[in-house]
C-alpha cells in the first residue's frame, strides 16, 4: 500500500512564499524589459494611453499619472465645455486683410479672393484635406508687393477661419517642432523656412515669402502683428492640455487632432491598431523625453482623446480591444486597469 504524504503548514508556507518570489519576479522582469510598448485606457470620456514606451513599467506610470490628471481637472474642463469659449472677433477672414497704405511700402499686387467650404483649393494643385480635416469654413487671400523688391508679388497671406480656437491651434500646431524659432506677433508665431504662422481665436494664418531677404521677412512680421492686432480674443490654449503630464515633456511637440486621418499624418509610426475618432472627438498627444533617448523622434507619445460623452468612449474602447484581440491574439492588463501591447520591434 502506498501512501500519499500530507503537506505540512510549514511545507505550505514555504511553496506560497516561493511561488510569489517567481511571480513577483517575473513582473518586474515584465515591467523592466525593452520594447515598443503600447498602453490604452479607458476612464469616463476619455481614452488616454502611451506609444512607443520602452518598458511597460515606464508606461504605467505615465498612465497613473494622466489618469489623475484627468480627476483633478474634471469639473474645470466640464464648467469650461458648458460655458463655452465667448469668442470677441467673428468676421470674415477678408475683413481682416490688411488694406493698401497699413503696410510701409507693401500693397497687394492683386485683388484679395476668397474660398468657402468645400471650395478651397480646386483651382490648384494644392490639397485642402488638413484644412478640412480641422474644420475648415473660409478663407481669404492676397499677395503683397513693393517698390523696394521691383513691385512683383513677394508674399502670400493667408487667413483662414477654422471654426474654433481649438481648431485653429490644432492646425498651427500641426506645423509646429521642437526647437524651432518662434515670433511674438501678439501671438506665438512660428517661422520656419519661407513660411510665418500663427493661430488667434478662430483663425490660423499662413504668410510665405516667395524670396528670402531680410526685408521681405521683416514685411511679413508687419503683416502678422496687424492682423493679429485686429483679432481681439486673447491668446490662448486648450484647457484639456492640463490633462498632458509636464515633466520631461518636449517643447514643441504638443499635437491636438480630431480624426485617424490627421492622427497618422503626425506620426507615421503608429500601431496598426489605434482608437477610432468617432463623434467630433477632441484628442492631443505630446512627445516625452527619456533619459537614455538623445533624439526626440524617440520619444514616447501620450495622448488623451475626450469623446462627446462616456458611452461613446466605450464603444470606442470596445471596438479598440476586439481589434487588437483580432490582431495580435492577446494583450496583457497592467497595475493600472490599461491594456498593454508589446508591439515589437520599435521604430
Amino acid at each position: 500500500m502506498k501512501f500519499q504524504a500530507t503537506p505540512t503548514l510549514h511545507s505550505l508556507r514555504c511553496f506560497s512564499l516561493g511561488m510569489f518570489l517567481i511571480f513577483g519576479s517575473m513582473l518586474i522582469s515584465c515591467s523592466e524589459e525593452q520594447g515598443n510598448w503600447t498602453a490604452v485606457h479607458q476612464k469616463s470620456e476619455y481614452i488616454y494611453g502611451v506609444w512607443h514606451s520602452p518598458t511597460a513599467k515606464k508606461v504605467q506610470q505615465t498612465i497613473l499619472e494622466v489618469e489623475e490628471n484627468i480627476e483633478n481637472a474634471s469639473a474645470l474642463l466640464a464648467q469650461s465645455l458648458t460655458t463655452g469659449n465667448t469668442l470677441q472677433t467673428t468676421v470674415s477672414p477678408d475683413q481682416l486683410i490688411p488694406d493698401n497704405g497699413e503696410l510701409s511700402g507693401w500693397v497687394h499686387s492683386r485683388v484679395p479672393s476668397t474660398y468657402e467650404g468645400k471650395t478651397l483649393y480646386r483651382d490648384r494643385p494644392t490639397s485642402p484635406d488638413l484644412y478640412y480635416t480641422y474644420g475648415f469654413e473660409r478663407q481669404a487671400e492676397v499677395e503683397y508687393e513693393t517698390p523696394q523688391f521691383g513691385s512683383k508679388p513677394l508674399i502670400l497671406l493667408e487667413i483662414f477661419d477654422m471654426g474654433t480656437p481649438e481648431n485653429a491651434f490644432g492646425i498651427y500646431n500641426f506645423h509646429t517642432y521642437p526647437k524651432m524659432k518662434f515670433e511674438w506677433v501678439g501671438s506665438k508665431a512660428m517661422l520656419s523656412g519661407n513660411y510665418l504662422r500663427f493661430s488667434k481665436g478662430r483663425y490660423f494664418i499662413e504668410i510665405e515669402g516667395y524670396e528670402i531677404a531680410t526685408g521681405i521677412r521683416e514685411g511679413m512680421v508687419a503683416l502678422a502683428k496687424n492682423i493679429a492686432a485686429q483679432i481681439k480674443d486673447p491668446p490662448s490654449e486648450p484647457q484639456i492640455l492640463a490633462l498632458l503630464p509636464n515633466s520631461n515633456k518636449v517643447n514643441g511637440s504638443v499635437k491636438l487632432f480630431r480624426s485617424n486621418w490627421a492622427l497618422r499624418q503626425i506620426y507615421t509610426t503608429l500601431p496598426v491598431n489605434v482608437p477610432q475618432l468617432t463623434d467630433t472627438p477632441l484628442g492631443i498627444s505630446a512627445r516625452y523625453r527619456d533619459t537614455k533617448s538623445k533624439n526626440w523622434m524617440d520619444a514616447q507619445i501620450v495622448f488623451i482623446i475626450r469623446f462627446t460623452d462616456t458611452p461613446a468612449a466605450e464603444s470606442a474602447y470596445t471596438l479598440y480591444r476586439d481589434s487588437v484581440m483580432k490582431e495580435t491574439g492577446s494583450f496583457e492588463v497592467g497595475a493600472s486597469g490599461a491594456l498593454l501591447i508589446n508591439e515589437g520591434s520599435a521604430p
